[in-house]
């Protein structure tokens, strides 16, 4: 959907690289002729006559009528992302959270059954324990690194499939091409969160998945002032049920501020992702050669058990790592609370160093079991590398790690 005239409308993003896209899509021509379009912070929209209203009003997802379902500045967003994505469109929402739960139960309905990823992040681990079964929707998991644990938890009544590649904290990776194989077997749905990865390393849809999650607040915001997420599809139906289900009646409804805030940050995503793939490798690299650390988890390290599905699906990865410090939950405190360049703190994709020990913060909700079937351990450090300079992150990882 879009009723935005465009500043370039013969503009064909299928030929221009990544950088040239995330700032020329979508660029909406101002009738003043501003460069960056205004922020249109309006609730609703005025009709030059009751045949114009009851025009808009008769097809509300392709109209601009009522901020709660559509906005020039969230139009502008979702044009970027679902050229960024190869998507044919976008619906984007208040947070991450309001993108999972406005995909999950814009597809699941009362008798459904989804499966899930075991390793994923505690909010998407909340829905579907704890809320999806309210809605009599059931769900099992299955470990991402061994695709044939699915076929045996397929059942008639079984929906979706959903994974996150890289998953949330433990960095394993989903072979999305293997599970979409799978899943069109027997006609279910894939739906990728690829907020670790962003669009800039993996495209997803052009694996065969037929949804793309983001949390917009990450790599995409990426100055860590906004919350926001996104749902983008080849599927224009599923889209309208999204904007005219989920998004219109929940109202998780992201803000026109906060959307232009996302695609300013988007603007920028290659030329920062390109630092974070640089760098987080760099450190991932020191990590794996340091006695101290049990475990480094980061995809293109050679070492990664799952190095040629990452080679083989991203072209970077990622500026996430995770890794244990010796001596679990006790010694990986001490480690956290000995460093001076690197902040403590939940988010990630900012430009500063954020880290965080999964089992004693955004993961503590979950229960042990559940966590250590997921491959979360107690000495687990998740590291989002910011935009420093890697031998100063290194350095300060190193005097922290020489008083444990």
């Amino acid at each position: 959907m879009s009723t935005l005239k465009l500043k370039h409308p013969d503009l064909d993003t299928n030929n221009l690289n990544f950088d040239t896209v995330e700032v020329h899509a979508g660029e909406p021509r101002d009738m003043y002729g501003a460069l960056i379009p205004p922020i249109y912070q309006t609730s609703t929209f005025y009709f030059d006559s009751t045949d114009d209203a009851v025009r808009a009003c008769d097809d509300y997802a392709e109209s601009f009528a009522y901020s709660r379902i559509t906005n020039p500045s969230q139009d502008y967003l979702e044009q970027k992302l679902a050229a960024l994505e190869h998507g044919k469109g976008a619906v984007v929402y208040a947070s991450g959270m309001g993108a999972v739960s406005g995909a999950l139960f814009a597809l699941l309905k009362n008798g459904d059954h989804a499966i899930f990823a075991k390793a994923k992040y505690s909010g998407t681990e909340d829905i579907t324990s704890d809320w999806l079964p309210k809605f009599g929707i059931e769900h099992d998991t299955f470990d991402s690194s061994d695709l044939t644990e699915i076929e045996p938890l397929i059942k008639p009544n079984t929906k979706l499939i959903y994974i996150e590649s890289p998953a949330n904290p433990t960095m394993v990776l989903s072979d999305i091409e293997g599970v979409v194989k799978i899943a069109k077997k027997h006609g279910i749905k894939v739906f990728v969160d690829n907020t670790f990865a962003t669009p800039f390393n993996t495209n997803p849809l052009d694996l065969g998945a037929d949804v793309v999650i983001h949390s917009l607040t990450k790599y995409i915001g990426g100055h860590g002032d906004i919350l926001g997420g996104a749902v983008i599809s080849n599927d224009k139906e599923f889209l309208r049920e999204c904007r005219l289900g989920t998004l219109m009646h929940f109202g998780s409804v992201i803000a026109p501020f906060n959307a232009f805030l996302a695609t300013r940050g988007l603007k920028t995503l290659g030329v920062r992702m390109r630092q974070y793939n640089a760098s987080a490798l760099k450190i991932a690299q020191w990590l794996d050669a340091n006695p101290k650390i049990e475990i480094v988890r980061y995809p293109m390290l050679e070492s990664n058990p799952q190095y040629e599905i990452a080679k083989r699906q991203m072209r970077g990865g990622s500026g996430m790592l995770s890794f244990d410090v010796a001596g679990g939950l006790e010694a990986g405190k001490k480690f956290i609370n000995n460093l001076k360049l690197c902040t403590l703190a939940v988010s990630l994709g900012d430009t500063e160093t954020l880290v965080e020990q999964a089992a004693a913060m955004t993961h503590t909700m979950i229960p042990k079991e559940i966590r250590e079937a997921a491959g979360i351990t107690d000495g687990m450090i998740r590291m989002s590398v910011g935009l420093e300079d890697p031998d100063d992150i290194i350095a300060d990882i190193k005097q922290a790690l020489d008083k444990i």
